[in-house]
């Protein structure tokens, strides 16, 4: 079973280009511009997250039929299942709990009485709970997992120099950025659509390997 841990990788020199994959169009002219992307900066591979897609969906997307035509290795990531279920569990357990208490408080008749309050109080602060957990499960532990994934595939590449494309989804973009930077890697966030005025906007941290 794997362990959550980021290290960072101190005798390569990493560039990731992060690109949104809701914003892939195989009909425009994106096939083309990743080419081009791909042999300017000769990119050892590409990361995708899914999301708990299952393969048959990812199969059908415009996503995954441009990746066939690019030709380049890449890799599906998302956190794992062992480590999602046991988040997930402790959530469902607290809405379980909410439905039940959601019961008695509807059946009562006084809902104003201090039981009532009390009761409707309760329900309040574990719906903040829920909210606040599904929050931190996607926006902070899933992306860490896919930086680690990311890492452990950059790791059994033997060149000193990677450029690597990941492509991400909206809601992962702020706590993979950080982490990569907090881990000296170069960040490319990349946007095809303005590939002929503004091409990307670097955040690069400096002390960079």
């Amino acid at each position: 079973m794997e362990v959550l841990e980021l290290k960072p990788i101190n005798n390569k020199k990493i560039i990731i280009y992060l690109i949104d994959k809701m914003r892939i169009n195989p009909e425009l002219n994106d096939i083309d511009l990743l080419k081009d992307l791909i042999n300017t900066n000769d990119v050892s591979f590409i990361t995708v997250e899914i999301h708990n897609e299952n393969f048959r969906e990812f199969k059908n997307s415009n996503l995954s039929i441009i990746l066939n035509a690019l030709n380049l290795e890449y890799h599906l990531l998302d956190i794992p299942e062992y480590a999602y279920g046991y988040l997930f569990e402790e959530i469902n357990k607290k809405e379980e709990q909410t439905r039940e208490l959601l019961t008695e408080y509807k059946n009562m008749d006084d809902k104003n009485s201090l039981k009532g309050l009390n009761l409707k109080s309760w329900i309040d602060v574990l719906q903040k709970e829920i909210n606040h957990d599904k929050s931190i499960l996607e926006t902070k532990t899933r992306p860490q997992w896919i930086v680690k994934k990311i890492l452990d595939l950059v790791r059994l590449h033997e060149h000193e120099e990677l450029c690597v494309i990941h492509f991400f989804h909206e809601r992962t973009l702020s706590e993979i950025t950080k982490q990569l930077r907090e881990l000296h890697i170069e960040v490319i966030v990349y946007e095809l659509n303005n590939f002929h005025n503004i091409p990307y906007i670097i955040i690069k941290q400096e002390g960079n390997n």
